[in-house]
């Protein structure tokens, strides 16, 4: 059973064998190689990526606007009193006409036009 084992192979079968063989653990070291460049290079690349920009302060906060002014009526002037010329009160002068008719009396009155 175990015959086949102790067979001679001719060197050249053995040399392709060997060198298939050589070949896949080179593509597996290189693979393992490139996989763990590129994990260091993601790696790398997300450890010194640069930091975004912070926004403005005004975009995101608006300054509160200005505090509107309070509203103090401004008191009118005093006003000086009107003084007014009067003159002194006397009684009104009266014309009496009497006229022929007993029923008809004419009457004047003048300055002031009280009574």
């Amino acid at each position: 059973m175990t015959d086949w084992m102790n067979a001679p192979v001719a060197e050249e079968t053995a040399a392709r064998v060997r060198g298939g063989v050589l070949t896949r653990i080179r593509r597996r070291r290189r693979a393992r190689q490139t996989g763990a460049a590129a994990i260091a290079v993601a790696a790398l690349t997300l450890a010194f990526w640069p930091a975004p920009a912070p926004l403005e302060t005004l975009t995101l906060n608006a300054p509160k606007p200005p505090a509107a002014p309070a509203w103090n009526p401004i008191s009118p002037k005093p006003k000086p009193p009107i003084i007014t010329a009067q003159a002194p009160s006397r009684p009104a002068e009266r014309i009496t006409i009497y006229t022929s008719d007993p029923d008809v009396v004419i009457v004047l009155v003048g300055d002031g036009g009280q009574e």
